[in-house]
C-alpha cells in the first residue's frame, strides 16, 4: 500500500470518528433539553383525559360560572363555592378551609375518603356495565329517592361507577337516599355549609355525560349565572405541566441576588472604563475642518482633465450640459426645456441680456482657447445665479 493511500485511509477514519462524536453530542444535548410531557393527574381540571375534569370546567362556564383553579383557600366569605375533587391538603389547610366554611362559604366535597367527610360506612355502590342506549332511565343506578335539598329535587338520578352512601345525621339534609343513608349529604357549619358526595369520579370527563351527573354539578356549583367557583387542588398536589407560567413569582424573582450583584459590578466597570477612555488630558486639539466641495467644481475639474487630454469638444459639451441642468433647477424650468425657453427664464428671473445664455449653450469648442473662454463665461453666469443679483 502506498503512503498516499495510507494517508487517505487514516484521514477518512478521522472524519468518520468526528462525525460519530458530533452525532452523540447532539443526541445527548437533545436528551438533556427535551423532556417528555408528563401525564396529567386524575381529576385535573385542566386535563382532557378520561379521568380529568376539563369537561366539568367547560360545563360550568357554559352556565355562566366564573371558574378558577387554585392551590390555596380563597380569601373572604363571599358567594364563591369551593369544589374539592380529591383531597390533597395538609392539616393546616384543612383547618383554614373549615374556618372559611364557618365564615359563610359553601364547600362541595366530592372525595369520600377525605378526613373532612369523616369515616364512610361500609357498602359500596357498584356501577357495573354502562348502558349506552342514551336513555337516562337506563343509565341511573343511584335514583333520587328521598330528597331534602330543594335545588336537587328536579334531578332524576345519577350514574356512579363506585361510590358510598353516608349516614344522614340529625340536622342534615340529604338526597339520593336509601333508608338512613344518602349519597349526597348537606351539613350546616356555622354560617356556611358542606355538601358531601359519595363519589368523585362522576364529575370526570368519562362519566359526566351519563344520567344527571352534569345536572348535579350545575345545581351545586352554578345555580345562577355569574356564580364564582374555585376548584381547590390542594397545596400538596404535585406540580404538572399546566402549572408552568402560573403562580405569583415573575422571572425577576427567580434570579438569585448574586447574579444581580455580578451584573451591577459589570455595569459599574463598564461606566468607569467608558469615562476613563472618554477623558482626553491636555489642551483641546483643534482639528482641521473639512472643506465642502461644490458639485460644479467637480464638473469643472473634470472638464480641465479633458482639456489636458485635448478633448476640448467633449469637455465643452459636458460643461454646457451641467450649466443647462443648474439653470433649469434655479429657474424651476423642466429639465428638457429648449435653449430659447431657458434663456427667457433666466432673463426674467435674473435680468441677463437676452440671448446671453443661449449663446453660451450653443458655443462649440474646438481649440483650447475656445474651451477656456467658455469656462469663464459659464462661471460668470453661475456666479450671477448664485448671488441672485441683477447686473
Amino acid at each position: 500500500m502506498s503512503a498516499r493511500r495510507v494517508a487517505a485511509t487514516s484521514g477518512s477514519g478521522a472524519k468518520s470518528a468526528l462525525a460519530v462524536v458530533v452525532v452523540l453530542l447532539i443526541a445527548v444535548g437533545m436528551m438533556l433539553l427535551l423532556r417528555a410531557q408528563p401525564s396529567a393527574d386524575p381529576f385535573d381540571p385542566r386535563s382532557g383525559a378520561p379521568d380529568g375534569t376539563r369537561g366539568l370546567v367547560l360545563l360550568l362556564e357554559r352556565f355562566g360560572a366564573d371558574v378558577d383553579v387554585s392551590r390555596s383557600v380563597p380569601d373572604g366569605s363571599d358567594q364563591r363555592r369551593v369544589l374539592v375533587l380529591q383531597d390533597r391538603m395538609g392539616d393546616e389547610q384543612r383547618a383554614e378551609l373549615a374556618q372559611w366554611v364557618r365564615a359563610g362559604g359553601v364547600l362541595v366535597m366530592a372525595d369520600p375518603e377525605s378526613p373532612i367527610a369523616g369515616t364512610p360506612p361500609p357498602g359500596v355502590i357498584d356501577g357495573g356495565g354502562l348502558a349506552l342506549s342514551g336513555d337516562v332511565a337506563d343509565e341511573i343506578n343511584v335514583p333520587l329517592g328521598q330528597c331534602d335539598i330543594g335545588s336537587l329535587r328536579h334531578l332524576r338520578g345519577l350514574y356512579v361507577s363506585e361510590g358510598v352512601r353516608f349516614d344522614a345525621a340529625t340536622g342534615s339534609a340529604a338526597c339520593f337516599a336509601s333508608g338512613t343513608r344518602a349519597f349526597t349529604v348537606l351539613r350546616p357549619d356555622g354560617a356556611g355549609a358542606v355538601v358531601q358526595l359519595g363519589d368523585n369520579s362522576l364529575f370526570t370527563n368519562r362519566f359526566l355525560r351519563y344520567a344527571d351527573n352534569g345536572g348535579l354539578a350545575t345545581a351545586l356549583l352554578a345555580p345562577q349565572e355569574g356564580a364564582q367557583v374555585t376548584i381547590l387542588v390542594g397545596s400538596e398536589a404535585p406540580a404538572t405541566s399546566a402549572d408552568i407560567g402560573s403562580g405569583e413569582q415573575t422571572l425577576l424573582d427567580l434570579v438569585r441576588p448574586g447574579v444581580w450583584m455580578a451584573l451591577a459590578q459589570l455595569t459599574i466597570a463598564f461606566l468607569v472604563f467608558a469615562m476613563s477612555r472618554a477623558v482626553r488630558p491636555g489642551r483641546p486639539v483643534r482639528e482641521p475642518e473639512q472643506v465642502p466641495i461644490a458639485g460644479s467644481e467637480l464638473v469643472v475639474a473634470t472638464g480641465r482633465l479633458m482639456q489636458r487630454a485635448r478633448h476640448q469638444q467633449r469637455a465643452g459639451a459636458l460643461l454646457r450640459a451641467e450649466l443647462h441642468r443648474e439653470l433649469c433647477v434655479a429657474t424651476r424650468t423642466p429639465a428638457g426645456a429648449s435653449v430659447e425657453t431657458l434663456d427667457d427664464a433666466v432673463v426674467v428671473r435674473y435680468g441677463t441680456a437676452p440671448g446671453r445664455v443661449a449663446d453660451v449653450l450653443r458655443t462649440d469648442t474646438v481649440t483650447e482657447q475656445q474651451l477656456l473662454d467658455l469656462t469663464h463665461r459659464i462661471q460668470e453666469i453661475r456666479d450671477l445665479v448664485t448671488e441672485g443679483a441683477h447686473p
